[in-house]
């Protein structure tokens, strides 16, 4: 995400499931994201790539001047695998 210009503003650990980073990015960093994430070979819904492609065609056919706006998104990701839920144990609280 960094390597693209991306800020993670939160993440979110299901268990050992899934976790949820929720990011903001120029879009104008749009083009950057869309390799970095193909260079992973990650799997995109063809929603989230249709998403991604439409801000890259709407960047490279904008004005020179037009101004750069922040854009949002989240990265799940699902951990496959035959593990049991990770179980932390919380402490218990005196009084």
């Amino acid at each position: 995400m960094t390597r693209s210009g991306a800020w993670i503003v939160d993440v979110k650990l299901f268990s050992n499931v899934s976790a949820c980073f929720n990011f903001e990015i120029r879009s104008s960093h749009a083009g950057q994201l869309r390799d970095v994430l193909a260079a992973m070979d990650l799997n995109l819904t063809k929603e989230s790539a249709d998403s991604l492609a439409n801000l890259v065609e709407g960047n490279n056919s904008a004005e020179a001047g037009s101004p750069v706006t922040d854009i949002t998104g989240s990265l799940q990701i699902t951990f496959i695998h035959n593990e049991p839920d990770l179980r932390i144990e919380v402490p218990r609280i005196p009084g």
